[in-house]
């Protein structure tokens, strides 16, 4: 079983949160989807490493309603239910599929044909489309701090929607660190990641929505050395003061 499906299960059970769902949905690499709207999404991208015809009469999902699939399996058991929409290909990663939805849908729905606990729908439109897009986002970012690519800079830079702590004044929250020496002010990827600190943080109250231009500029004030992304209690990525400059001058 995909690990998305483990998270879907955790919430049917109230185990899991929202965020919980976004960040596995969008996060899985296995996914499948209709053939006919992954040529229309992704002209350029004929083959797929796996496509599972389907046959040719049967139950077609309503117009404007889009059919994903977690594995393989999923797509037998839509077959098996008498499902008809030509053909799925996959594997196609979370990020690439949700990133790809427009207007032309108005519902997404998952695993339409599995068990109750391993499906989700959501009703596409403006608000959702710059949620997801918010989300990629922010997942994106969090693969170029992990793999330190090339184009980290680039990705810090253009982030809009940093997640950033603060207390009950309304001020960024500040974190002192040994290593290295000095204060950072605390920002975050993701709603999840901010939400799991502020459990474990009694002094942060609130969170600022910040883009890349005013959060790396609050290094330059008098007692800040840098900021800290993602702090939580084994890890984090610190961008002292220097950095900051440097992603602050690709954004100008």
């Amino acid at each position: 079983m995909a690990a998305v499906t483990g998270v879907l299960t955790d919430y049917a059970r109230g185990e899991a949160s929202e965020s919980d769902v976004v960040r596995a949905l969008l996060a899985h690499d296995g996914w499948y989807a209709p053939m006919m709207w992954l040529d229309e999404v992704f002209p350029d991208r004929r083959v797929y490493d796996s496509m599972i015809p389907t046959p040719a009469l049967g139950q077609a999902p309503a117009p404007g309603r889009l059919w994903v699939f977690t594995d393989a399996e999923q797509v037998n058991a839509a077959i098996e239910a008498g499902s008809a929409f030509a053909a799925a290909g996959g594997p196609v990663r979370g990020v690439e599929l949700f990133g790809a939805l427009g207007t032309g849908v108005s519902e997404i729905q998952v695993n339409p044909a599995g068990a109750v606990e391993h499906g989700w729908s959501l009703g596409i439109d403006g608000a959702v489309l710059d949620f997801l897009a918010r989300w990629i986002a922010a997942l994106e970012v969090e693969t170029a701090l992990t793999d330190s690519g090339e184009d980290l800079g680039e990705r810090l830079a253009g982030f809009e929607h940093y997640v950033v702590p603060v207390d009950d004044t309304g001020r960024p929250r500040v974190v002192a660190l040994l290593k290295p020496p000095g204060n950072f002010v605390m920002a975050f990827t993701a709603p999840d990641l901010y939400a799991a600190h502020q459990q474990r943080d009694p002094g942060v109250t609130g969170a600022a929505d910040m883009a890349a231009s005013a959060l790396f500029r609050l290094a330059d004030y008098d007692g800040v050395d840098g900021v800290v992304l993602d702090m939580n209690e084994s890890d984090s990525f610190i961008l002292p003061r220097d950095l900051c400059d440097a992603v602050l001058k690709l954004i100008a």
